[in-house]
């Protein structure tokens, strides 16, 4: 085939623009009409059902959705790969497909799902490393109280990676177009609902969604306030697979639906597991547990450089996150500033607290860390792999003020 026909070139132009007027119109469509009807015409029926207290600015709203219309030209300037591969013989499957009767039909389909997350969970989980995430992932995260109008807001690279996924599949399995078109339909309904800010997946009696191995609202909202969990888009299989589930999650989608959280335990256990129980009970209440340590108050970091505040994070009674509330230079904390947090999802585990993410404030990395209290002092170790660094805060008020005579 002749690529430089100026035939083929008119049809490969046009191609592009009907795909472009296609997933324009499906994400306004959702975008401005979950927003309308759940933002808008049912919010006093469901502010008991809202996330979040906060809701996002309208100048937020609106750059979402203009860098939204531009991963959508994106998408279908890589989607039109697929128009010249059928062109040029390259790309069997969609009439191959198209033999194997209905139901390969809808098997495809639900393949094409349960592969895309596990592309979405793995890209994403890699977008997300810090020598990437400032150039592949940072735009959408820009969005830490998420809109309806969030869906599609990627740096240019996230929106060619997440392009990528539907090429891919075509020249690997045998799918139908009307296939894509439904898969298209059901990604957009879905990410839409996940960053819509209201919780509406029906909620079992003891606290629990209704389809847990589905992915809710609360689920993807928490990503975008604590970025170290949740990377799933339709299931929460791989979350639970790979230990990146948050650990609040369950809590969490309880208190957005306004049920107490009780216990996954059976109604009536069994007599030899009620006496294993006991028994084990008593075995382990002759050692002693470590106790819990509150991390709590202003506390300095080395020369007294910043004052980090701990307390409770908004949401989750039992995490801890910590604030800058003072520091000596601003220039030195320019990646962060006042007010913001600097240590996000620290939770109690094995003596020390936990699975945080360390925001550091001079060179704009963030790490996985953890922080160990001792007395007076927090001992603080972040690791960005294959990098750790650790340092000694000292508790504010134990620091002595010189005595001047």
């Amino acid at each position: 085939m002749d690529f430089l026909n100026l035939n083929f070139v008119t049809d490969v132009a046009g191609e592009w623009l009907d795909n472009m007027q296609t997933d324009v119109t499906r994400y306004v469509v959702f975008a401005i009409g979950v927003w309308a009807v759940l933002w808008v015409a049912l919010a006093p029926v469901l502010r008991g059902r809202k996330i979040r207290d906060a809701t996002p600015p309208a100048r937020q709203l609106g750059l979402e959705f203009l860098v939204s219309i531009r991963s959508i030209a994106i998408f279908s300037t890589i989607g039109v790969s697929m128009f010249v591969l059928e062109r040029a013989g390259l790309l069997p499957g969609p009439a191959l497909a198209a033999n194997w009767g209905p139901a390969w039909f809808w098997i495809s389909l639900a393949l094409m799902i349960v592969a895309h997350d596990a592309f979405f969970y793995w890209s994403h989980r890699l977008m997300h490393d810090p020598r990437l995430f400032r150039r592949f992932h940072r735009r959408h995260h820009k969005s830490m109280s998420p809109s309806p109008f969030t869906a599609y807001s990627f740096d240019l690279g996230e929106a060619a990676v997440m392009a990528s996924f539907v090429p891919l599949w075509m020249l690997l399995v045998p799918t139908q177009w009307p296939v894509v078109g439904l898969f298209m339909l059901h990604q957009i309904v879905r990410n839409t609902l996940g960053h819509s800010g209201y919780e509406l997946m029906p909620a079992r009696s003891d606290g629990r969604p209704m389809v847990d191995w589905l992915t809710t609202t609360t689920h993807h909202d928490l990503h975008h306030a604590q970025a170290g969990w949740n990377y799933g888009l339709y299931f929460t299989w791989w979350d639970r697979l790979m230990g990146t589930e948050h650990p609040e999650y369950r809590a969490r989608f309880a208190a957005a639906v306004r049920k107490p959280l009780t216990p996954a335990l059976p109604a009536r256990a069994p007599v030899l597991t009620t006496l294993l129980l006991a028994v084990a009970s008593l075995t382990l209440s002759a050692f002693p547990a470590r106790a819990q340590a509150t991390l709590s108050g202003d506390w300095a970091t080395p020369g007294l450089g910043a004052v980090v505040r701990f307390e409770p994070c908004a949401g989750a009674a039992r995490a801890v996150c910590g604030r800058v509330v003072w520091a000596w230079d601003e220039a030195d904390i320019r990646h962060l500033r006042i007010g913001e947090l600097m240590i996000e999802g620290l939770v109690w585990r094995d003596g020390a607290w936990r699975d945080g993410r360390l925001h550091n404030p001079e060179d704009g990395r963030t790490y996985r860390g953890s922080i160990r209290p001792e007395g007076d002092l927090l001992r603080l170790r972040g690791c960005a792999e294959p990098f750790c660094q650790e340092q000694a805060w000292r508790r504010l008020g134990s620091i002595p003020r010189p005595q001047i005579s």
